[in-house]
C-alpha cells in the first residue's frame, strides 16, 4: 500500500507555535510551549514525572508515555532519551513547578494523566481564537523538527533529541516554510545579487516596474 504523503499533515510554523503558546494561560501554556519547543510526542510530555527534569542542566529524560490514560513504555527504543531545553522553556517548567519535587508534570485537576483528545480539543480552541487553521497535536512536533533542520542542527542530534530510529523517518518530518526556501535560494545563487529584497518584491507589471527598468538603465 502506497504511503500517504506526508506534505499533507499539518505543521504549525514557528510564528504560530508562538502564537499558540502566548494565547494559553496557566498549565497549558508550559504544555504546549513544551511541545513546540522540544517536539516530544504528546504522550510522553503527559507522562513527564518531575523527577525527570534536570533543570539545572537543562534536560528532559524521556522515560515513558501515557496511552489512552495508562503509562506505557516509549514508543521505540530511541524514545528512552535525553533532550536538551532552551532556557526560556526551564524558567516556565520552573514556574509552573513551584516547590513540587514529584508527581506528573501536567495533570487533570483530578490529578489523572491528560487525555490526547481533551488537550487536541484546548488546542482548537486556541487555534479558533487565533483565527488560525485547524492542527493536531504532532503539529508541534512537525513544527519544532523542521525549526532545527532549517537552522542546520546536524540531522542525528535532531534524531536523537526527537526520538526517531533513523533519519529518514526525520527527513518526512520535515517542512520548510517558503520564506525560508526564498532566503535560501538567494543565499546559496550563482548569480551576483544586484536588487535589494525590497526590489525583488515587485512583478513586471506592478505600479514600480517602470521605476525598477530606470534604475536597471541608470546602472
Amino acid at each position: 500500500m502506497p504511503e500517504i504523503p506526508l506534505k499533507e499533515q499539518r505543521c504549525f510554523s514557528p510564528s504560530e507555535m508562538l502564537q499558540i503558546v502566548n494565547g494559553a494561560i496557566g498549565q497549558w501554556k508550559v504544555l504546549f510551549g513544551t511541545l513546540a519547543s522540544t517536539g516530544l510526542r504528546c504522550g510522553e510530555a503527559f507522562g513527564l514525572r518531575v523527577e525527570d527534569l534536570d533543570l539545572t542542566t537543562g534536560r528532559i529524560y524521556v522515560r515513558r508515555s501515557i496511552w489512552n490514560g495508562k503509562q506505557v513504555s516509549v514508543k521505540t527504543k530511541q524514545g528512552y532519551r535525553a533532550v536538551n531545553i532552551e532556557p526560556r522553556l526551564v524558567e516556565m517548567l520552573t514556574a509552573h513547578l513551584g516547590e513540587r519535587k514529584s508527581g506528573r508534570v501536567f495533570e487533570t485537576r483530578a490529578g489523572t494523566p491528560f487525555c490526547k483528545s481533551n488537550v487536541r480539543r484546548k488546542l482548537n480552541q486556541i487555534l479558533k481564537k487565533l483565527d488560525l487553521a485547524p492542527g493536531g497535536l504532532h503539529a508541534f512536533r512537525h513544527g519544532r523538527v523542521s525549526v532545527l533542520q532549517a537552522n542546520g542542527v546536524p540531522g542525528d542530534l535532531v534524531k536523537e533529541w526527537v526520538g526517531h530510529s533513523n533519519l529518514r523517518t526525520t527527513s518526512r518530518y520535515t517542512h520548510f516554510q517558503d520564506d525560508y526556501r526564498t532566503q535560501v535560494a538567494a543565499n546559496v545563487g550563482l548569480f551576483p545579487q544586484e536588487k535589494t529584497a525590497e526590489d525583488l518584491q515587485f512583478s513586471p507589471n506592478s505600479p514600480n516596474s517602470r521605476h525598477l527598468q530606470h534604475k536597471a538603465g541608470a546602472a
